[in-house]
């Protein structure tokens, strides 16, 4: 019976040597940039600008929209982070705070998903950060893939 035994640990220390190096492999290694796995763009910048603040304002706006519509999100070809400054913030703020819950269910989206939150992470963006997002279609028309702009409080 001993014997059945020590070769029952030795056949299942030998499969998990092997399930260990199997799993190792499909994750990225920690030093790689994951804008080059996913094979995305990152840009970006703050900004002050009326223009900016009026498509951060519209971005609010349709917030459960979008949550709705990241989660159909399965490539993106560009990420572009705008971080509004308090002069932004002012115009967006009312709007804001009538949509509180749309944004919070935004964020959820976003950090749910693999492709913003590993794109948001090489950006050190908190998901709470983020107050709206707008998807455009990418240039290969594809609906799954998308460029994507992030708009985030200062």
């Amino acid at each position: 019976m001993k014997h059945n035994q020590a070769i029952a640990l030795l056949v299942a220390l030998a499969s998990s040597a092997a399930a260990s190096q199997a799993f190792s492999q499909s994750a990225p290694y920690p030093g790689e940039d994951p804008a080059k796995l996913f094979g995305y763009e990152i840009d970006a910048r703050e900004t002050d600008s009326t223009r900016v603040a009026e498509k951060a304002l519209r971005a609010v706006q349709r917030a459960r929209e979008t949550a709705e519509e990241v989660k159909m999100v399965f490539g993106a070809n560009r990420f572009h982070f705008i971080a509004l400054k308090q002069g932004s913030m002012d115009v967006v703020a009312p709007e804001l705070a009538k949509r509180g819950a749309d944004v919070t269910r935004l964020q959820a989206a976003i950090e749910s998903s693999a492709l913003f939150y590993t794109a948001m992470r090489s950006e050190g963006v908190a998901a709470s950060d983020v107050i709206g997002a707008e998807l455009a279609d990418a240039e290969s028309g594809l609906s799954s893939e998308k460029r994507v702009t992030i708009y985030l409080a200062p």
